[in-house]
């Protein structure tokens, strides 16, 4: 009962960050690029999907842990199999992409604030009212539009992964041999 509760956790929370993810890079991504989406509501997006990605910083690998524990004892059974190394791969994929969404929000955030610190942001993250006066602290309207350029890449590339993962959990659940 605890592995099938581990696997729905794991699917559900991986689902809910690679399409919020996804979203993300595809529907506010470009909006706010070109201005047709307001600087707050793009903010917006871009707390919640840091907030899905902590959330998931904790689930994915507590719950992808146990599994490991559970299927691959002893540890060498990872590297001896296909299977393993698509755990493998998706561990390092979910470790990168974690850390682009990461960089990409705290990226957009030191627009707003080029002094925030480590600690401050990991607590805060990028809430809308920390637009508050952040305007002018960068020499005019902090826009959208630039918000977008800055974040892009990383965003873009965490959605690269994204649909990596959603491949390799793909050929995981269709039974990759062993």
């Amino acid at each position: 009962m605890l592995l099938t509760t581990a696997f729905v956790l794991h699917v559900l929370s991986g689902a809910l960050w690679t399409g919020a993810t996804l979203y993300v890079v595809y529907a506010t991504l470009p909006r706010a690029a070109d201005g047709t989406l307001g600087r707050d509501a793009f903010v917006d997006a871009a707390h919640r999907l840091l907030m899905i990605t902590r959330w998931t910083g904790v689930v994915l690998p507590a719950t992808g842990g146990y599994m490991v524990w559970a299927l691959y004892r002893p540890l060498g059974l990872l590297t001896a199999s296909v299977r393993g190394w698509a755990v493998v791969a998706m561990l390092s994929l979910w470790g990168i992409m974690n850390g682009l969404v990461e960089l990409g929000v705290l990226r957009m955030r030191r627009e707003v604030d080029p002094e925030i610190g480590w600690g401050t942001y990991m607590a805060e993250g990028f809430p809308v009212d920390a637009l508050g006066g952040g305007a002018d602290a960068v020499g005019g309207d902090l826009t959208a539009e630039r918000l977008a350029a800055v974040g892009r890449p990383y965003l873009l590339a965490s959605a690269g992964l994204a649909a990596l993962l959603l491949v390799d959990a793909g050929l995981l659940a269709g039974g990759v041999p062993t």
